[in-house]
């Protein structure tokens, strides 16, 4: 463990930076002796010092449930689009080591060994693209990383959304939050006059154009697409929190920090009212490129999904 996380009581730093378990849990799995410390047995009031090397020993463990209704929404012989339903990680991580598309597609005997070109987050849904071998992923790899892929993302956001919005800046770890992997978003003008730029920032640029509005229990909120040109790790969710329009349903980036900090400990909050939705208001409608072997103008599109507000 390093200075940052030294000082801190051992359930606490578990909960906050393995956010797959809640904090109730793991204290649960500390009193069970499955976590060492330097080699012994540790409780969950153990305070970290600097240097603690930790060890999880899990044993058998059974993974959560997942949404499995995807559906094939482009294939040929390079390709398969899938449209990803918004309760279902792209490929193993954490407590989901079998329950995740790549692995669930592999396991159908009309595909074969799949290879992941692009992410989404678990809780977004929409168009995912993989490879059905190595040089057609690299090859559309390659097209993401030089932008040449239009992304289209459909969000729901609280408040009254502007007409347009062009977002070009960086992404930086936000200290002023509890959650250890909080990002925000600051413009260009802005991080250039920062006393100490972030080390780990990156520049991101997306475009916003809102489409529709709504209330939900008398509180307004906006229907908004969402045009990244770069592919951040929570870009649109970050960039739209930091302008002050954080997604309906969005757990770490909504408009209340304390929902994710109670359902991590495990209280199991009532979503829906408080956040509107059960999970974060952001779907992948549309993915256009030119494609790499048939130089076809290719476009895949996903419908809205039915949880979402009309």
């Amino acid at each position: 463990m390093g200075k940052e996380e030294a000082g801190t009581r051992l359930d606490v730093f578990l909960a906050s930076r393995f956010t797959y378990q809640s904090r109730s849990n793991w204290r649960r799995i500390l009193e069970e002796g499955k976590i060492l410390v330097q080699g012994k047995v540790a409780k969950p009031s153990y305070t970290i010092k600097e240097g603690d090397e930790i060890l999880y020993l899990p044993g058998e463990s059974f993974e959560p449930p997942v949404q499995t209704d995807f559906q094939i929404l482009f294939e040929d012989s390079h390709y398969i689009a899938v449209e990803k339903p918004g309760d279902i990680p792209i490929h193993s991580a954490g407590r989901y080591r079998k329950n995740n598309l790549t692995d669930l597609l592999e396991e159908d005997p009309r595909f074969e060994k799949m290879y992941t070109i692009h992410r989404l987050d678990r809780e977004t849904s929409g168009v995912v693209v993989f490879g059905k071998n190595s040089e057609a992923a690299s090859k559309l790899s390659e097209l993401f990383s030089k932008r040449k892929v239009n992304k289209t993302y459909i969000s729901y956001v609280w408040g009254n959304f502007p007409a347009s919005v062009r977002a070009k800046g960086f992404l930086i770890s936000d200290p002023s939050s509890l959650i250890r992997k909080k990002r925000k978003f600051v413009f260009e003008n802005s991080f250039r006059k920062l006393e100490t730029p972030e080390e780990d920032s990156e520049t991101c640029e997306t475009n916003f154009r809102k489409i529709g509005e709504g209330t939900f229990q008398g509180i307004p909120f906006s229907k908004v697409y969402c045009f990244p040109k770069t592919g951040r790790l929570h870009q649109i969710r970050a960039t739209l929190y930091s302008l002050g329009f954080p997604l309906l349903g969005d757990k770490i980036y909504g408009k209340d920090e304390e929902t994710f900090l109670e359902f991590i400990e495990g209280k199991d909050p009532d979503l829906i009212a408080k956040l509107g939705m059960n999970r974060q208001a952001l779907h992948s409608s549309s993915l256009k490129f030119i494609h790499p072997f048939t130089g076809i103008k290719t476009k895949i599109r996903s419908n809205l999904p039915k949880d979402f507000p009309e």
